[in-house]
């Protein structure tokens, strides 16, 4: 598919953080969405900033003390893509709904489910869109395995698995020596990054987004105790219908063997068992970009399914998770209803879990903002 001609009016986002995961999560799906325009990035750096723009051909800079505010004052934005450390989420989401943005957050919305409530009920009261920006859930690939699941073909849930553990030998790679990830104080840890992913699969793929799971047991990896960062976390659920569940995530999966030399493989898969067999759905957080959906019947043949389209056509077997998810908000915002949606009450109640990791694993809850949003902007959420 070729690049689209943008329409005469597209919705022209502005990036709040020069960060790494803007190409994949926004300016490269947006060049084949003929209703969005990248429009300006803010970064605190000008030179960051300049060579960000430059790289990712974005007309507009901002920079310097008050860069992001600058950027929402922008009367030619519409939306803002908050790309900066977690601590940060719920500040600039309650700002940029005040100046009358749409915003589109990177995960977690927030550091606690309080600050997620309050940015939801904030966007309802303006008529604004939020959304937490948990792509693979948009994708068919997705959708398919749930589908396969409630047809009932292979009976009811047993449990459900969830793993993303990147193997140490490959950490440099995908995080800086000083990561953010790594800082308590910015809402750091594992769980709070990784750990979304597997937490929100075991959910959506047992039809039980609405409450959170009973966390029966968590044990966080690495140093935490010194650190109150988990480099990892292995966490257990107990939830409805007697369905276990159970997530393991890591930043730097040790190796195995003598001195532990041997490299693991990545581990990026779900495995749901049944009562009449098996799925695993490979590479679930990044399906877009290739994954396997392998169903096991414990009577008849196993097949293997790749869904990267909507049984009705809609979407392109080139699109990413992200380009998915980019097509339901632009939807969202626009007014038309999007085939999948994100319920608030989903992201609110995922991080209500989150929490409970925490205090299962003995380590500290993630710290709440100490940005105090002006008082005619707090609101009482329903719950």
């Amino acid at each position: 598919m070729g690049v689209p001609k943008k329409t005469s009016n597209p919705l022209r986002f502005g990036i709040l953080g020069a960060a790494r995961i803007g190409p994949d999560a926004l300016i490269n799906p947006a060049k084949s969405h003929a209703d969005v325009v990248v429009a300006a990035v803010a970064a605190r750096d000008a030179a960051k900033a300049a060579k960000y723009a430059k790289t990712h051909g974005i007309a507009k800079t901002f920079s310097g003390t008050g860069c992001y505010q600058k950027l929402l004052d922008d009367p030619e934005i519409d939306v803002v893509y908050i790309a900066l450390p977690n601590a940060l989420h719920f500040e600039w989401a309650i700002r940029t709904l005040n100046a009358g943005k749409h915003a589109l957050i990177e995960k977690p919305i927030a550091d606690t489910a309080d600050e997620a409530r309050q940015i939801f009920a904030l966007a309802e009261r303006k008529g604004l869109v939020a959304l937490e920006a948990i792509h693979f859930t948009f994708h068919p690939s997705t959708q398919r395995v749930k589908a396969i699941i409630d047809s009932g073909e292979l009976g009811k849930v047993k449990s459900v698995v969830g793993e993303f553990a990147i193997p140490s030998i490959l950490t440099s790679l995908f995080f800086q020596k000083d990561d953010i990830r790594y800082q308590y104080d910015l809402g750091g840890g594992c769980t709070m990054d990784m750990g979304v992913y597997p937490l929100a699969a075991l959910r959506y793929l047992t039809g039980t987004e609405s409450d959170p799971p009973e966390v029966t047991q968590a044990t966080a990896l690495g140093n935490p105790q010194t650190t109150r960062i988990d480099r990892g976390m292995h966490a257990t659920y107990a939830l409805p219908a007697s369905v276990s569940g159970e997530t393991y995530v890591d930043f730097s999966m040790p190796g195995w063997g003598p001195f532990g030399v041997f490299p693991r493989m990545p581990k990026l898969s779900v495995r749901v068992a049944l009562e009449g067999g098996e799925i695993e759905f490979y590479n679930y957080p990044l399906a877009g970009s290739y994954h396997w959906i392998k169903v096991r019947p414990r009577k008849g043949g196993a097949r293997t399914e790749k869904v990267y389209r909507f049984p009705d056509g809609r979407g392109e077997n080139s699109w990413t998770t992200y380009r998915y998810q980019l097509e339901a908000f632009v939807d969202k915002v626009r007014g038309r209803t999007p085939q999948y949606w994100t319920d608030p009450k989903t992201t609110i109640t995922q991080l209500e879990t989150v929490g409970q990791i925490y205090a299962a694993a003995g380590l500290p809850p993630r710290i709440q903002s100490s940005y105090v949003p002006p008082a005619e902007t707090i609101v009482t959420p329903a719950e």
